[in-house]
């Protein structure tokens, strides 16, 4: 168990909070896709810890940004600055992040490990499409926590937001690879809900083998223990974890 600092904390909007947290060792060995599990009460109120995927890094520092949907993102969002967090991480297997090109795909809540991802793409010059998809103009608020920084990027909103595609991302993505001049074969990252996976699994001249995909899963260790994450292997026998085995998975490795 760790302990960090919060460092830094903003609402943006009503829902989502961006908090910063110092701990040296996770800033150092976090990659993207990986992940924390956090205490979020004193004593074992509430019992569980909660899993947030890693944000960014930046010296002896890491962020995380979740929504407020529960009890636990309810108590978290109540700490202040200066405030004690206890902790584990970081957890998981992360994303590679040595590809030649890359097209990052993430709807609502999944763009956390891409938003990481993409730092280190541009980092190391790495030429990369970011695609990410919001369902209302509530959620508008992230994608102008993107805009902070000079991604290359489409929007798409499932309501009517000027200058964004109407309709989900992965529709915007599709209608964009459809009249992309080049098919060259690129490496996709994608962080969402479950059907987007599926939709990228039917795609025909897209191989499962060149897409990696960040899954969202309750858990209750963080480590493998508990067994309350299972996914079922793909095309043999048994089941992956996915605060152990993952939570990146090439998307050929499970069954959705």
């Amino acid at each position: 168990m760790k302990k960090a600092k919060i460092v830094k904390k903003r609402f943006l909007g009503t829902s989502f909070v961006e908090l910063w947290l110092e701990e040296n060792d996770i800033a150092h060995l976090a990659i993207p896709g990986q992940f924390v599990m956090v205490a979020t009460g004193s004593g074992y109120d509430p019992f569980l810890k909660r899993p947030f995927g890693i944000l960014a890094c930046q010296e002896n520092q890491f962020g995380l940004l979740f929504e407020i949907v529960g009890r636990g993102t309810q108590i978290l969002s109540q700490f202040e600055v200066g405030d004690q967090v206890d902790l584990l991480g970081p957890l998981g297997n992360g994303f590679s992040v040595n590809p030649n090109e890359a097209i990052l795909i993430g709807g609502g809540r999944g763009f956390v490990p891409l938003y990481f991802l993409a730092q280190i793409f541009t980092i190391k010059k790495i030429p990369f499409q970011f695609f990410f998809g919001i369902k209302n103009r509530e959620e508008k608020v992230l994608i102008d926590y993107l805009t902070e920084l000079s991604f290359p990027m489409i929007f798409s909103c499932q309501e009517k937001v000027d200058g964004f595609y109407c309709g989900t991302i992965l529709e915007a993505f599709i209608d964009w690879y459809h009249h992309s001049p080049s098919k060259t074969l690129k490496k996709i990252y994608a962080c969402g809900p479950l059907g987007m996976f599926q939709a990228l699994n039917r795609m025909k001249d897209i191989q499962p083998s060149q897409i990696e995909v960040s899954l969202e899963s309750r858990m209750g260790c963080g480590y493998g223990v508990c067994l309350s994450c299972a996914v079922k292997k793909k095309g043999s026998p048994g089941y992956f974890h996915v605060c152990k085995d993952g939570p990146v998975f090439q998307l050929g490795e499970i069954e959705l």
